[in-house]
Order: C-alpha cells, then sequence, then structure tokens
C-alpha cells in the first residue's frame, strides 16, 4: 500500500470514529484486547454496511478488508475502497488468488477483517459460520479475535442509505488459536471440510458470548 494511501486510509479512520462517537453514540469494549502486531483474523459478525469502516475505527491498528468484488466495479468506489485496504473477492466462492491475498498478508503480519457469516444478516440475528474462513485459519494458523457490533442493524437496516442514531457498541473477543487435531495434516475430503466448518463454528460460539456491556 502507498503512503498516500495509508495517509488516506487514517484520515478516513478518525472521521469514522467521530461519527461513530457523536452520531451513534458509539462506545467500545475491550479494545485492548487486539494484539498490537502479528498476523491477526479479526472474526465479526455482519448486519449493515456500515461494519466495515466502524470495526476498521475501533482498532488500535491498521485493518485490512474482504469486500465483494461488484462493489469496485465504479473507478471512484474503485479507488476509495482500495485506498482503505479493500481487497475484492467473489461471493460464490472459489476465488484462489483472493484467499491468497488474505494469506499472504496474514504472513506479514496484517490484521485481515473477515466476516465468518459471509454475508449480512437478513434480521439482526448470528448465522451459520462458513467454511471458507476455516480453510483460511488452518492455512494460516493465525491468531483469531472475535469482534461483535450491536445495534447496526438498527442504524442502518437492509433497503436503507442513510443511517439512523441508534446506539452502536462494539466488543473484542479474546484472542485465540484454533487446536487443531494431531492428524489434521493427514485428512482429505470432508473430514478437512468438518474441520473447516468446526472452525467457523467455534468462532461464531466465541463471537455469541460477547455482550455489549463492559
Amino acid at each position: 500500500m502507498t503512503s498516500q494511501g495509508t495517509l488516506w486510509y487514517r484520515f478516513c479512520r478518525q472521521l469514522y470514529r467521530i461519527y461513530f462517537r457523536v452520531y451513534h453514540r458509539g462506545a467500545i469494549r475491550h479494545r485492548d484486547r487486539l494484539p498490537l502486531d502479528g498476523g491477526v483474523i479479526l472474526a465479526g459478525n455482519h448486519v449493515s454496511f456500515l461494519d466495515p469502516p466502524l470495526y476498521g475505527g475501533a482498532c488500535r491498528r491498521e485493518a485490512f478488508y474482504m469486500a465483494r468484488d461488484t462493489l469496485f466495479r465504479h473507478p471512484i468506489a474503485n479507488w476509495i475502497l482500495r485506498s482503505w485496504n479493500c481487497v475484492p473477492i467473489k461471493r460464490d466462492g472459489g476465488d484462489i488468488a483472493a484467499m491468497r491475498t488474505a494469506l499472504r498478508m496474514l504472513e506479514e503480519g496484517k490484521a485481515v477483517l473477515m466476516f465468518p457469516e459471509g454475508t449480512r444478516s437478513k434480521d439482526g440475528q448470528l448465522q451459520e459460520g462458513r467454511a471458507g474462513i476455516g480453510m483460511i485459519v488452518a492455512r494460516s494458523r493465525a491468531t483469531i479475535v472475535p469482534m461483535r457490533i450491536f445495534g447496526a442493524d438498527k442504524a442502518m437496516p437492509r433497503g436503507t442509505s442513510i443511517p439512523r442514531p441508534a446506539k452502536l457498541t462494539i466488543t473484542f473477543g479474546e484472542p485465540f488459536q484454533y487446536p487443531f487435531p494431531e492428524n489434521f495434516d493427514a485428512l482429505r475430503g470432508d473430514a478437512l471440510k468438518a474441520v473447516y466448518l468446526d472452525i467457523a463454528r467455534e468462532i461464531m460460539r466465541r463471537i455469541a458470548a460477547l455482550e455489549p456491556t463492559p
């Protein structure tokens, strides 16, 4: 990323922090749980288009994002998203290049925001985690930090384009590493996918345990 892009990211992050605090009376819980260095997967629930920048603004370090490729089609949107550390991925999966990019960023010691549910929740409730994040965890062996945003489904529900002044809270969970079985490297096929799904379920379980209160 260029120095110009980094400056733009920091400027926008500060704007979102002000917006979060003033317009949404925002609160951040346990921000200090996020390690300040090393490759980290930031695993958050997803209920609104507000989630990515607000999660990024809540972090004590620069975060990188995975966003669906259709958002990058317009030249201006493409420039803004890329300067905001966004990496395009295909919603239908199978985007090997995007996965390699995520793995490379983790290997480089970056914090990468991912949504285990794969898409926004329709009703604000947590959904099942998908195997894709499990695969990235398995290949990177990165530390995972669960995150949960509360109130974003009320601040900007599906079908709306202007945020409402609903109160928002972002809570960070304790960082953890998934305990892989001893025979993991020998697993193939359905047995391997079962581990990927178990990783996703464990992440969602830890997200579900987070609360908006101190």
